[in-house]
């Protein structure tokens, strides 16, 4: 057994597979300084587990006269969600030298093959939007 620390997502998660390899520690309750702002229990639990921190989000973001200009873009960038297992998976082929932007940009094909259906629909959805 090891103990560790690590947010997720992380390479280590691709590695060690949270609910397959890891056992996450729970707290009873949510207590953190007031600097952090109020946050509630659902701000720090996820899939039922308490961590007592608060959960990470990746988002997009983006320039506001940038995204008034392409709504286009700004209804794509609402839409995509890209796997948590995905991006850990992502994080490890970077950690183990797949870190070029040759590398990056391939990866990011191999993504959309794999996953075109989803993408499709994304860029579908996305070209409905109309300026406001």
């Amino acid at each position: 057994p090891i103990l560790y620390y690590a947010s997720n997502p992380h390479w280590i998660s691709a590695v060690l597979k949270p609910g397959e390899d890891v056992v996450s520690l729970e707290v009873p309750f949510t207590s953190l300084p007031e600097s952090i702002g109020n946050l509630s229990e659902k701000d720090t639990s996820l899939d039922g587990k308490k961590f007592g921190f608060p959960i990470l989000q990746q988002r997009i973001v983006a320039n506001k006269k940038f995204l008034e200009s392409n709504p286009v873009a700004k209804r794509w960038f609402e839409l995509v969600e890209i796997p948590i297992v995905d991006i850990n998976a992502e994080s490890l082929r970077i950690k183990e030298g797949e870190d070029t932007p040759e590398d990056i940009l391939r990866h990011a094909q191999e993504w959309i093959k794999n996953n075109q259906q989803i993408y499709d629909s994304w860029l579908e959805t996305a070209r409905e939007a109309k300026v406001e």
